[in-house]
């Protein structure tokens, strides 16, 4: 989903859950940033990569990318790294309100993808992309 889409829903929910719940304008700006912010691993994928650090030139790469790509690894979307902010959101609360917005940005995303038939080019689990990796380097080393 393009990061407008992600601005503006992120916006409706945010203010949505703040007239909804006891919540502060803090925590729901909290919920924003994280349904946004969540897509700084987009960038890091793309310098690690590509080497490049234009905002721009990262943004139309990824625009750009065939529809049935090999899967991408984005570490701040797998389901690994959400667990991580659910255990943390237990020891600290302004992690449940970060894990809201990161939870309701992959609902969108995976909406968006099964609507777009791109499900199959996103890793949800960094474990599975790690050990499928391996599979391919073995295969190349034992062949």
């Amino acid at each position: 989903m393009l990061p407008k889409w992600h601005i503006l829903f992120g916006i409706l929910f945010s203010v949505l859950v703040y007239l909804m719940f006891n919540i502060t304008i803090i925590q729901a700006i909290v919920i924003f940033s994280a349904s946004v912010f969540i897509d700084l691993d987009h960038y890091i994928f793309a310098v690690k990569r590509n080497k490049i650090f234009s905002l721009k030139t990262i943004y139309n790469w990824h625009k750009n990318l065939p529809k049935n790509h090999k899967p991408i690894m984005h570490i701040f979307h797998t389901l690994e790294f959400l667990i991580l902010i659910f255990f943390l959101s237990f020891y600290f609360k302004e992690f449940l309100f970060i894990l809201i917005g990161m939870l309701f940005h992959s609902i969108l995303d995976i909406i968006d993808m099964i609507y777009n038939n791109k499900l199959a080019c996103r890793e949800f689990s960094f474990f599975r992309y790690i050990i499928s990796d391996k599979r391919k380097y073995l295969r190349i080393i034992f062949l």
